[in-house]
């Protein structure tokens, strides 16, 4: 198992609780924190031990003992023993992934589709959607899946021209009795890949989304950045190179279908293009990881990303710049992970039992 940073609340500033009106972080804060940790870590790793908790959190047992009775008690993880040869045999806890459902909705310029994900973050349901309608449908199906009282909310990952306005969402969901959550498609992918991909790297993360535009999500300090705006990451119009094209113009599905005649050369010259902006990015902000996904075919994707390897490869031994800039790596879900990542986010904050109990 992969070692993780320490995850336990000391000395990590932290949003105050709902339920807690004193200053500075209270008991509720603690516990919430380190119950919403463990769950995660749950996710990532399945089932772990007492001692194992212990050293990802740098808790007790005996407080890893409180935590772990607390989300028992609240039927979302079981315990069992863990298989062995020895003779000693351990207590492990993984989550039920019957406990709590969530659905996540991504809503593109053309199309969208819905996923419904378990407690584990595992899809038991998906659906594709081109209209109003369809999305409604694909809801309602979804929704008699999970039945009401395990679905803890939707989420909800827009692209800067989806073809449903937010508003027109909210109309859609309304009289529903899930929690709605509303957040950007990269900011989705970035959930996905924390949650079930390459984790939470050191230095944070880019992730590069194309479809219709180009855009990234910048993870920063385990947090993601939007800018004072809200636009962080709208990359789209960068222009780069001796031609001064933007990433909209070289590197998009719109781009790769209007030179679909010549392929090598759409792919040089995306590649190029998506470096520099890379090498942009990354000389800000150094990020631990950098992923690209979108709508891309999957063997396109996996050639831009070979390509950008080699564009890297190439200015460290030529030019001697920025050896630091971590390789292109394809994203673990190129796509699928922006519905996933919706539906995480209410999982995360729609799931822990009452700590005031």
């Amino acid at each position: 198992m992969k070692t993780l940073r320490r995850h336990s609340i000391s000395g990590v500033a932290r949003q105050r609780s709902r339920h807690d009106d004193r200053p500075g972080i209270s008991p509720v804060d603690i516990a919430e924190h380190n119950s919403r940790t463990t769950l995660r870590l749950l996710r990532r790793h399945g089932a772990l031990t007492r001692q194992e908790l212990s050293r990802e959190l740098g808790l007790t047992e005996p407080a890893i003992t409180g935590i772990v009775r607390r989300l028992g008690l609240a039927g979302l993880v079981t315990e069992r023993k863990r298989s062995t040869t020895a003779h000693y045999t351990a207590a492990e806890f993984g989550l039920r992934a019957e406990a709590r459902y969530s659905l996540g909705v991504r809503i593109g310029k053309l199309n969208g589709d819905v996923a419904l994900v378990d407690f584990a973050g595992e899809v038991v349901g998906q659906e594709a959607f081109a209209t109003r309608d369809d999305l409604i449908a694909a809801l309602a199906d979804l929704r008699r899946t999970a039945g009401p009282s395990k679905l803890v909310g939707c989420g909800i990952a827009t692209s800067p021209d989806t073809f449903l306005a937010r508003q027109e969402l909210e109309t859609v969901l309304a009289g529903e009795s899930e929690a709605l959550f509303f957040l950007d498609d990269t900011e989705a992918a970035i959930e996905a890949e924390r949650a079930l991909g390459i984790g939470d790297p050191e230095g944070g993360m880019v992730m590069i989304l194309t479809d219709y535009t180009v855009r990234a999500g910048l993870l920063i300090g385990g947090r993601v950045f939007r800018g004072i705006h809200g636009r962080a990451g709208q990359i789209g119009e960068m222009r780069s190179g001796i031609d001064g094209a933007s990433l909209n113009d070289v590197a998009t599905l719109p781009s790769l279908e209007a030179g679909s005649a010549d392929e090598d050369s759409w792919l040089a010259t995306a590649a190029r293009h998506l470096h520099e902006a890379v090498l942009a990015v990354s000389g800000f902000i150094a990020p631990g990881a950098i992923l690209l996904g979108g709508a891309l075919p999957n063997n396109v994707l996996d050639a831009v990303v070979e390509r950008m390897s080699q564009e890297r490869d190439d200015k460290i031994r030529d030019l001697v710049i920025a050896p630091w800039i971590q390789q292109i790596r394809r994203a673990t879900f190129p796509w699928a992970g922006v519905a996933l990542g919706a539906a995480l986010r209410p999982l995360d904050a729609m799931a822990l039992p009452d700590t005031r109990a």
